[in-house]
């Protein structure tokens, strides 16, 4: 995977044919101090999904399979390694953003733990 890749718009925009819905968190303490997470719609936009890998390990009688995707967006910076992205009834937490200097499109990787 060649992350410092410049991507040409014609090349990409053709692809960006998959919905993703970015998700924030907001993280919430009870009166008893108990924090709970809860997840809202940060941005609903179109990608470019590719999948990059997968791997299963076998721990402890429990199988648990780890699928990796790239998500090509246009470029925007109010995205971090905090968020998560839902796609195709899945979620993927965020591992890396990369920005291309060009400023058209940014790549995200992602990890979906089944």
């Amino acid at each position: 995977m060649n992350q410092n890749r410049i991507w040409h718009k014609n090349e990409v925009l053709g692809r960006m044919n998959q919905q993703i819905v970015i998700q924030s968190v907001t993280e919430t303490r009870s009166t008893s101090g108990a924090v709970t997470e809860t997840w809202a719609t940060f941005a609903t936009v179109w990608a470019a999904v590719t999948f990059q890998s997968g791997s299963e390990n076998q721990l402890i009688e429990r199988q648990t399979a780890k699928t990796l995707l790239q998500f090509i967006i246009r470029h925007r910076t109010d995205i971090n390694e905090k968020m998560r992205i839902s796609h195709d009834n899945k979620i993927y937490d965020i591992i890396s953003i990369n920005f291309e200097p060009e400023k058209q499109f940014l790549t995200i990787i992602a990890e979906n733990n089944k």
